[in-house]
């Protein structure tokens, strides 16, 4: 006998027994919001029993406020006859255990098109929530990582330059500087003898000129100086200095006048291990400039203190400060607010102060300007520390 194709099983012990097999939660609410019927999927993921369930609403088994939630899709489903899909919701079991959902709400209608009843087909889509979460902050700190990788890489191609830029001013500013000078040296010769001469035999329409003549060779001698001192920054010879010390011989450098009041602030630190003239001139040009930021008087503060492994040298005026717009700039060569000045006192006095391992930096202004120097602690104590 020819084979015969089994018969379709149908009865409502059949479908119920595939409704429960059905992985994904699922549950039957009435017009009443009562839940009438659903599957162990759905008694799994809110951790209470069928017999509890069972002709309860949401509100009986979940907070007021998502149960609010959920009761509002489902007026939004009875009243419209649609169906409902809510992309993320959530529902806190019966352990405490918080779940995302993804919902989707079907109409069940009698034969006459009513609608009785409401479907919810369920996803727990909490991993998959946990994932994307871990994926954003994922991306959030690679994007932060490749920001602040830009920027340090954006500052190392800057710092690059700048060394670039002041190893070639240096060349340039030695090898002219050699050239410039001797005719410089002959010019003030030549006008200190013409003063000698003038001075047994006045010529009042030649003294001024000649005045003038030789203060711009002066001048322009200092700018050489400055430039050579740039130029001619040689390896540290370092030994173990006292901080105080330092800024003593400093201050001794440029003798403050009568209208400059200083105050020291020094507290009791180890040596330093430095080049001791080199910082000495990083310190003289610290305290020339705040000098000539107060030609009306003023208090020229220096301070010694501890910082870690580091003793700090902090020099303040109570000048006019420096503008905003100069700040950026202070440490560029060739760039000075000063009429006589070159711009290569505060890059000087950085690069002497970075041969020694140390650091130099203007830390704010108003009123007056002040600057810190961070200098390396001796290993060993000197004599009388």
């Amino acid at each position: 006998m020819a084979n015969q194709a089994e018969k379709p099983v149908a009865g409502a012990e059949f479908l119920s027994a595939i409704f429960e097999l059905i992985a994904d939660p699922v549950f039957v609410k009435d017009r009443q919001f009562r839940l009438v019927h659903f599957n162990r999927a759905f008694c799994a993921l809110t951790g209470h029993s069928r017999e509890k369930l069972l002709g309860t609403t949401d509100y009986d088994f979940v907070s007021r406020e998502e149960a609010d939630f959920f009761r509002k899709k489902d007026e939004e489903l009875f009243a419209s006859g649609a169906t409902v899909d809510v992309a993320e919701e959530h529902i806190t079991d019966s352990k405490g255990v918080r779940h995302v959902l993804a919902t989707t709400k079907v109409p069940l209608r009698d034969a006459s098109g009513k609608v009785t009843h409401l479907v919810g087909v369920i996803r727990d889509v909490t991993r998959q929530k946990a994932a994307e979460e871990a994926l954003r902050q994922a991306n959030e700190e690679l994007e932060k990582r490749v920001t602040e990788r830009t920027a340090a890489l954006a500052a190392a191609q800057e710092e690059l330059v700048r060394k670039e830029r002041l190893a070639l001013l240096g060349q340039l500013a030695g090898g002219l500087a050699h050239q410039i000078r001797n005719p410089l040296a002959a010019i003030t010769n030549a006008g200190y003898l013409m003063q000698k001469a003038l001075a047994s035999r006045p010529e009042p329409e030649l003294t001024q000129p000649l005045e003038i003549v030789v203060e711009e060779a002066w001048k322009a001698n200092r700018i050489i100086t400055g430039l050579l001192d740039h130029a001619r920054v040689r390896a540290a010879d370092r030994e173990d200095c006292r901080a105080a010390s330092l800024v003593e011989q400093a201050l001794a450098t440029h003798p403050a006048p009568d209208s400059v009041t200083i105050v020291r602030a020094f507290d009791d630190v180890p040596p330093v291990c430095v080049d001791a003239h080199q910082v000495r001139e990083a310190l003289s040009n610290l305290v020339r400039n705040s000098i000539d930021a107060m030609p009306k008087g003023g208090t020229l503060t220096v301070e010694v203190r501890r910082e870690g492994k580091a003793v700090v040298i902090a020099v303040a005026d109570t000048g006019p400060g420096i503008p905003p717009e100069h700040q950026r700039t202070l440490f560029r060569p060739l760039v000075t607010t000063k009429p006589q000045g070159l711009g290569l006192g505060l890059i000087t006095a950085r690069m002497l102060v970075e041969n020694q391992g140390g650091k130099l930096a203007f830390v704010g202004s108003g009123p007056g300007a002040r600057f810190e120097v961070q200098l390396p602690v001796a290993s060993t104590p000197a004599a009388g520390e």
